[in-house]
């Protein structure tokens, strides 16, 4: 074999430095050659390679073998490498005949340095001979070469890239730069604190544009040395700025950085890998890909920020945000019918633009859930009628109660005392509210007051004005805000429970994210003894609701309500903003008074735009880990979609037609605990009856159903296993409309795709969950 390159410690001064340099604290000699170098307790060995040898002089004959390890101790991670002691190989491995002389050696040349100290690796991997790595201290020190005579070096280059930053140097692409954060986008990268972080190619600064390469370690500048914050004066000036302006090749980026960030071991591709595939061709669009840096000046606000410069970046996988969607848009996503035809690409479009302000009065009521998005035209302008008629309903139950009754009524006298205070104090600098006997205000109350008898366990709690205020403004409808509202509360109505369960809930999935995508600000919160986020606890309670302006929080909240990545993308909000800030937080030691007093003014000086991008981009990252941290039954941000688009029975009857109608109805009347009415064939029910008469295409017949079977008022969906013609059905629909019910809809097992748009339905759909050809 061909003799390698060897290194001569003699003529090296950067070694023979680091072996008089005794003091270093990252340099750990072993005190007694006995016990050799261990491991204090709770650490983990993440690698470990035998025969790996230093020489410590030019000739091959002289060399020490030893075990090189990673150690990973709490947040640390240390490199670990012990001589063999002697009783190991049987010989003496430093090659000599004195036991004496070759444990001296061994104590010597023992190395344990902490990642945190190392500025560089270099590897050199000959054609022929042996591969070596040289460690560099950010003293500027050397260690001596570690040789790999088993191989193993991107094995460990590998390892190391999961557990701490490492980049490979523009200059030298065998120089991998650890922790190196001259890069104010490495450093906004870095930040995430997650395993297998990968980084950027060497960029051009004249050009503002970030290359990418497909080797198998990403490449990044590390000449740049100004990172400090950047001035207002010389905005045009800044690195930051320039390197952020425009980034040609974003989606290579995002596709191979995250591919490489959390696939530990994992054959599948990950929910966001999925994500950043489908939107490739709109990271590619070069202006939805451009990342500009926000650096408005608020010097003049007392919360301006204060923050590291990599905490001022954008994450490079936050979408640019686009246009709200217009009427125009929206007509595209309904069927002649009225159906929106893909629910998903409207919550993706709303997710990324928001809604033209014209059309929230609209849209809202899909995003909030009293609208099913399968639903017509005429099952909405039906519904909204029933909904009246049963808002008016509550609302006559407080009305009702005269004076000398609520003298009885401790309850309504203290929930009515505190909606009166609330109303009066909720964005009243809004024009909608503002003034003196303004009927809007006096709208809110009403509906609050008629929530606190619909849901009388819950009643009202402070902040749920603040929750309706929005709704009630884009509605200008009393019915219409009152049902959003209770659809909202559906969702959020444990934020209010006395025993606090849903907050704390959120709150410990929030700790539990900020662990997994910001471990530096999780280990000094820790130390400030401020891990239960209360903080954080007007943020979700009314989802931000005096964190921004009163544009800004109807442009967030259906954002929250889309369930497009998340539905607690509120949490990874309060990452987002906790991210930008933590600079400032850890910079000035703040306790939990001073945290709180300190994100209670950063009230109306978030960056929502800003901050929905971070957040994505944090959603994204965490993705299914993200997912599995927060627990079940976390009160969500937003309702969750069902599919169902048929009417929701309320303790009303169940008609079914025979003879197959008999075989699903009364299943399903028993699950939902109310009455099946059958519809039979004539002279087959006992008693008086009323019939209807039908055509058929082999002839006449008729369904008869008992009198007093259905009441006045009722609405009702009628079930039947097959639907052709339709005839049998519009009868059944003619028999209960004389009785004087009215039937919302029809449902069947299958149904003729030829025969659908001839059936004669007299108006009302149909619903088949299986067409079939014939």
């Amino acid at each position: 074999m061909q003799e390698p390159e060897f290194h001569d410690l003699s003529d090296d001064s950067d070694y023979a430095a680091a072996s008089q340099h005794q003091s270093s604290k990252t340099i750990m000699r072993s005190d007694s050659v006995k016990s050799g170098v261990s491991e204090p307790s709770g650490s983990e060995i993440v690698f470990y390679k035998d025969n790996v040898t230093i020489h410590p002089k030019q000739y091959t004959s002289d060399r020490i073998s030893g075990r090189l390890r990673l150690i990973k101790q709490s947040s640390d991670l240390l490199l670990s490498w012990v001589p063999y002691k002697p009783s190991e190989l049987g010989t003496d491995c430093l090659g000599r005949s004195d036991p004496e002389a070759a444990d001296k050696d061994r104590n010597l040349y023992t190395i344990k340095a902490s990642l945190s100290d190392v500025r560089s690796i270099r590897r050199h991997t000959p054609p022929l001979g042996w591969q070596y790595i040289i460690v560099v201290l950010s003293s500027g020190l050397a260690y001596p070469p570690l040789y790999f005579y088993s191989g193993g070096v991107r094995e460990f280059i590998t390892t190391l890239k999961q557990h701490v930053f490492i980049i490979r140097s523009s200059e030298d692409p065998n120089v991998f730069l650890v922790n190196d954060f001259q890069d104010p986008l490495q450093k906004s990268l870095s930040s995430l604190e997650l395993p297998g972080l990968a980084s950027l190619k060497s960029a051009s600064f004249k050009n503002s544009t970030v290359s990418m390469d497909n080797s198998d370690y990403d490449q990044a500048n590390g000449s740049v040395q100004n990172s400090s914050r950047p001035s207002n004066k010389n905005k045009q000036g800044d690195l930051s700025m320039q390197v952020l302006e425009k980034f040609s090749l974003v989606t290579r980026f995002a596709r191979e950085t995250t591919s490489s960030l959390f696939r530990e071991n994992h054959g599948n591709q990950y929910p966001y890998e999925k994500f950043l595939e489908k939107h490739k061709s709109a990271l590619n669009n070069k202006e939805e890909s451009k990342l500009e840096l926000d650096v408005t000046s608020q010097e003049s606000s007392s919360v301006a920020s204060d923050v590291s410069e990599f905490d001022r970046l954008p994450l490079v996988w936050g979408k640019q945000r686009e246009s709200p969607l217009s009427v125009e848009e929206w007509t595209s996503f309904l069927d002649n019918d009225g159906r929106v035809m893909d629910s998903k690409a409207l919550r993706k479009r709303v997710f990324y633009g928001g809604v033209e302000p014209e059309l929230r009065k609209e849209v809202w009521k899909f995003l909030l859930g009293f609208y099913e998005y399968h639903s017509t035209y005429a099952e909405r302008e039906f519904l909204s009628y029933e909904k009246e008629h049963e808002y008016q309903t509550v609302k006559k139950q407080w009305q009702s109660i005269s004076s000398t009754q609520a003298k009885r009524f401790t309850k309504y006298r203290e929930r009515k005392g505190l909606i009166d205070k609330d109303v009066v104090r909720t964005d009243r600098s809004v024009p909608y509210y503002e003034g003196d006997d303004n009927r809007n205000v006096v709208i809110l109350r009403d509906i609050l007051l008629t929530y606190s008898f619909f849901n009388f366990d819950l009643g009202y709690c402070q902040g749920m004005s603040d929750l309706l205020s929005p709704i009630l403004y884009v509605m200008e409808n009393e019915s219409d805000a009152f049902w959003c509202f209770v659809s909202l509360m559906e969702r959020l109505g444990p934020n209010f429970n006395r025993d606090q369960s849903g907050m704390h809930s959120q709150l410990l999935a929030l700790s539990k994210l900020v662990e997994l995508l910001d471990g530096p600000l999780q280990n000094y919160l820790k130390q400030a003894d401020c891990l239960n986020y209360f903080f954080c606890f007007r943020w979700i309670l009314i989802q931000f609701k005096r964190e921004f302006e009163f544009d800004e929080i109807m442009r967030l909240w259906e954002v929250l309500w889309t369930h497009y990545l998340s539905e607690h993308f509120h949490l990874y909000m309060c990452v987002a903003i906790l991210k930008r800030y933590r600079g400032r937080i850890i910079g000035e030691q703040m306790d939990f008074d001073t945290l709180l007093k300190f994100i209670n003014e950063l009230s109306g000086h978030i960056d929502l735009e800003q901050s929905l991008r971070d957040a994505e981009a944090l959603c994204v990252i965490g993705g299914e880990n993200g997912a599995a941290l927060i627990p079940p039954g976390t009160p969500p941000s937003l309702p969750i979609e069902t599919d169902a688009g048929l009417y929701v029975l309320d303790d009303e009857p169940l008609p079914g037609i025979e003879a197959r109608g008999f075989i699903f109805g009364p299943p399903i009347a028993l699950a939902l605990d109310v009455k099946f009415v059958p519809l039979r064939k004539p002279k087959k029910l006992p008693g008086e009856v009323i019939s209807e008469k039908y055509m058929l295409q082999y002839g006449k017949d008729r369904l008869e159903m008992h009198v007093g079977a259905l009441e006045a008022h009722e609405h009702v969906m009628i079930i039947d296993d097959f639907v052709a013609t339709g005839g049998t059905l519009s009868a059944a629909i003619s028999l209960i409309k004389r009785a004087g019910a009215e039937v919302v809809e029809c449902a069947c097992l299958l149904g003729l795709p030829k025969f659908k748009d001839s059936c004669k339905l007299n108006g009302k759909p149909v619903h088949v969950l299986v067409e079939c050809l014939m």
